[in-house]
């Protein structure tokens, strides 16, 4: 299948390995090529690569679509991408939009559109994610769940003054990262949030998360996501016979060579929106229902 990129961040060393890896042909414009020459663990893909003209050429062309852009973008580049009849498979970085309000009205467009349609939400292809899962759909449920996450982004080990660290463009620690939890536990079955606190030392980030979730049988999830800190530290423990896990992040071993450490996470992810026939997963819904009633909840302490 031919597949578009675009972001020339994480869509290539996050997703170009990923789609490469499961035989799609793979459409970047000129300007992505000093990119990849420019990175050892790239240059290796420079000559699997359609190179196209630009990005208009590359969706004209493609099949399916990687949108890895900034939160505030995505619905801009969406308009276009839906009135291309050739593209009927998508995949969307987390989160959606900056807000859950704006990821609601995108979520809708979405699903209007018939599409075949996933966004980047990595923690179920993992393999805790996974037991987690399974645990949930057995008798015995997961029953209460406590998650915490620990660690420092780059762009505060760097110093980088980047959307990431802004809350109001879909950055921090609820935004960005929390996301990925709230997808997960949504999916688990976690549908009201009781309690939210967000912390920082600048108004506009989000250093600090934590919440309490519920779901119907009246279970409790907690979530606890420190981004700007010290040790790297991730943990998930269960009252059910998932029992615990505990290591340096969430995400499992890095692959062979200088990859990131995501990219098999990805690979499975790519691997379904390309070969589902289902379109938008009620679980995605979930998720920004979720977000927003986090969202209503939160309180900065």
């Amino acid at each position: 299948m031919k597949v578009a990129i675009l972001g020339s961040g994480f869509g290539l060393y996050g997703y170009l390995p990923a789609l490469i890896g499961q035989g799609c042909s793979v459409l970047l414009p000129e300007r992505y090529r000093a990119v990849i020459e420019g990175r050892a663990e790239l240059a290796e893909f420079a000559h699997q690569i359609k190179w196209v003209v630009d990005e208009g050429n590359a969706l004209d062309r493609a099949e399916a679509v990687v949108v890895a852009r900034r939160p505030g973008d995505q619905a801009a580049l969406l308009a276009g991408i839906l009135r291309r009849p050739n593209l009927q498979r998508l995949l969307l970085e987390k989160p959606l939009a900056p807000n859950p309000e704006e990821a609601g009205r995108l979520q809708s467009e979405l699903l209007a559109s018939g599409r075949i349609v996933r966004v980047g939400y990595i923690f179920g292809h993992t393999d805790w994610g996974k037991r987690l899962l399974e645990q949930a759909s057995s008798p015995q449920r997961c029953g209460d769940l406590r998650i915490h996450w620990s660690f420092r982004a780059h762009h505060y080990a760097t110093d980088q003054q980047n959307w990431k660290r802004s809350h109001a463009q879909g950055g921090g620690a609820l935004r960005f990262y929390g996301i990925q939890l709230l997808a997960l536990t949504a999916e688990l079955g976690f549908c009201r949030a009781r309690i939210s606190t967000i912390s920082s030392a600048k108004p506009d980030e989000v250093e600090s998360w934590s919440a309490t979730l519920e779901n119907d049988a009246g279970d409790l999830c907690e979530l606890n996501v420190r981004s700007n800190a010290e040790l790297s530290r991730f943990s998930v423990t269960a009252s059910s016979p998932f029992g615990s896990v505990v290591s340096r992040d969430p995400f499992g071993r890095a692959p062979v060579g200088q990859g990131d450490r995501r990219i098999p996470l990805l690979a499975s992810l790519c691997q379904d929106m390309l070969t589902s026939p289902l379109p938008i997963l009620p679980s995605h819904s979930d998720t920004v229902a979720l977000w927003q009633d986090v969202e209503n909840v939160s309180v900065r302490v």
